[in-house]
């Protein structure tokens, strides 16, 4: 395995965006971190099934997979992303194993006007 045991990931680097739709309501989180290498695979999954003690708040864990085998060492942007159905939050919190995680403020998506 390369040196690096986690990438780096900050909240600046994530935005959570609201979708209403007339059906249902989403939230589109988007981020990336800096890996040591290129092949690194990142995701976003829920954190909070069953009953939500918090249901102002989404609850997602980051979870990293390292590349099989050794990569030279250049610091890379790996992407991830989630699409995820909730009526009712009004904050995501990004969960790390290893670190402290943070909160992401929802943003409304702004409708573009046709003229």
């Amino acid at each position: 395995m390369n040196g690096q045991q986690h990438c780096e990931y900050s909240a600046a680097d994530f935005e959570a965006t609201v979708i209403e739709t007339t059906d249902t309501r989403l939230i589109h989180v988007t981020g990336y971190g800096l890996c040591s290498s290129q092949g690194w695979t990142v995701e976003l999954v829920a954190a909070n099934p069953g009953v939500v003690p918090h249901p102002e708040s989404l609850w997602l864990e980051l979870r990293e997979t390292p590349p099989r085998a050794d990569r030279p060492p250049i610091l890379t942007e790996t992407h991830v992303e989630a699409m995820i159905e909730d009526a009712h939050a009004q904050q995501v919190v990004i969960r790390f194993r290893w670190r402290e995680g943070f909160v992401l403020p929802l943003r409304e998506r702004i409708a573009a006007t046709r003229r």
